[in-house]
């Protein structure tokens, strides 16, 4: 495809700072650069977000928002090339405002993550503008059923992380729009592989209950702190401990206590705040113990994991509960999948009694499936294909 302006814009700062979605969204743009195209990262910051390195409200300037933003642009070569922008007004941090709303008036392509830009001079200018669904079931019901206004209508083109969205094998309404749908991208090189054995843990990073539950047609749907709930007996089954490390959680929460009782080895997600911090977990981790939503789960949406990308990369493998994403990805060897406690325990002895080869096949399935040369080409097809086109990538 011809050399394109993209912009791409997404939540980097909200605290608590998130490093693995900080990795997600830069990967995104890393791997279009790769390909030659020009991108633009844009965060828009709700002022009420802005806070010090103490966690007292602040200005964007000087805030710890504002470190992060630099940092992060500039650890991935895009000093120059973003612009952090106080929601509702023209203070920036990286490019000034009006020469970012010159930039986006010359943008072929909009990818609007979740929506977040919403400031009407950043989403007139694009020719192509991209709703891209980080949260599927939420975003769907969130729109169908609980007449949440998510400004779909200044978007031309749908895409999703729930690779069953739009389709029979998933009971979530599509909003009448026609989803594309999109693996989540990683540049493999940026993810070594440690040498020799392991002897960590299985562990997972993980927010406890981001969204409140939403009920559809009678049935409810629910947050990961009911599949938790439901595998809190696995380190016991598995005959080892596991780890996971929470974004927030309270001490006395009787759901913790129940992972505590069960095996699991409960810690604060603030221990790897940072990008290297995260990078330095998921490697020193034996593989990835992967609970998704019970969302994603009962609405068989086939979510597949982002944070899944970054261990398979990293040639650890992972064992992702099932979303029902197995009818269009391989399974078995590297990354494997479980819908109960006995498959979970028997997923954990299927890796560790051949470790050496899921590994060479967590990798291998990264580079085959998740690599930016693999998923963006296919992505950006989609994008200029007819708005009621649909997806040939997942």
């Amino acid at each position: 495809m011809a050399h394109l302006k993209i912009i791409l814009g997404a939540v980097l700062s909200a605290p608590p700072f998130s490093p693995g979605m900080a990795w997600n969204w830069m990967q995104q743009a890393q791997g279009f650069r790769r390909l030659g195209h020009d991108v633009i990262f844009v965060e828009e910051v709700d002022p009420d977000w802005c806070v010090d390195s103490s966690g007292r409200a602040a200005p964007l300037h000087g805030s710890a928002n504002e470190r992060r933003f630099i940092e992060t642009i500039e650890r991935f070569g895009l000093a120059g090339r973003a612009c952090q922008l106080l929601r509702g007004s023209t203070v920036t941090a990286g490019l000034d405002f009006e020469s970012l709303k010159s930039e986006v008036a010359k943008a072929d392509l909009l990818i609007n993550m979740s929506g977040h830009i919403r400031t009407g001079d950043l989403l007139e200018g694009p020719a192509r503008r991209v709703y891209f669904d980080q949260d599927p079931v939420y975003t769907q019901l969130w729109a169908s059923e609980y007449k949440k206004d998510l400004n779909f209508s200044s978007h031309d083109v749908f895409f999703t992380v729930g690779l069953n969205i739009g389709t029979r094998r998933s009971p979530i309404p599509d909003c009448g729009k026609s989803w594309n749908h999109a693996l989540p991208v990683v540049v493999v090189d940026e993810w070594p592989q440690p040498p020799g054995k392991n002897s960590g843990y299985f562990t997972t990073i993980a927010s406890w209950s981001s969204y409140g539950d939403l009920c559809y047609q009678e049935d409810w749907y629910r947050s990961k702190y009911e599949e938790f709930q439901r595998f809190a007996e696995l380190p016991r089954q598995a005959g080892q401990p596991l780890e996971v490390l929470l974004k927030s959680f309270r001490a006395d929460d009787e759901g913790v206590g129940a992972l505590v009782d069960g095996g699991w080895r409960v810690g604060q997600a603030a221990c790897v705040s940072d990008l290297n911090g995260y990078q330095d977990y998921i490697q020193r981790s034996r593989a990835e113990i992967g609970i998704a939503k019970n969302a994603y789960v009962r609405g068989r949406t086939g979510w597949f994991s982002d944070r899944a990308g970054h261990y398979l990369a990293s040639g650890r493998p992972v064992l992702h509960q099932s979303t029902d994403f197995e009818h269009c990805l391989p399974t078995g060897e590297g990354i494997l999948t479980f819908t109960d406690l006995e498959e979970a325990a028997a997923g954990i002895e299927a890796i560790n009694s051949d470790y050496e080869r899921h590994c060479r096949e967590a990798r291998r399935f990264a580079e085959e499936f998740l690599d930016y040369r693999k998923v963006l080409p296919a992505f950006l097809d989609d994008c200029f294909r007819s708005q009621n086109g649909s997806s040939a990538n997942a």
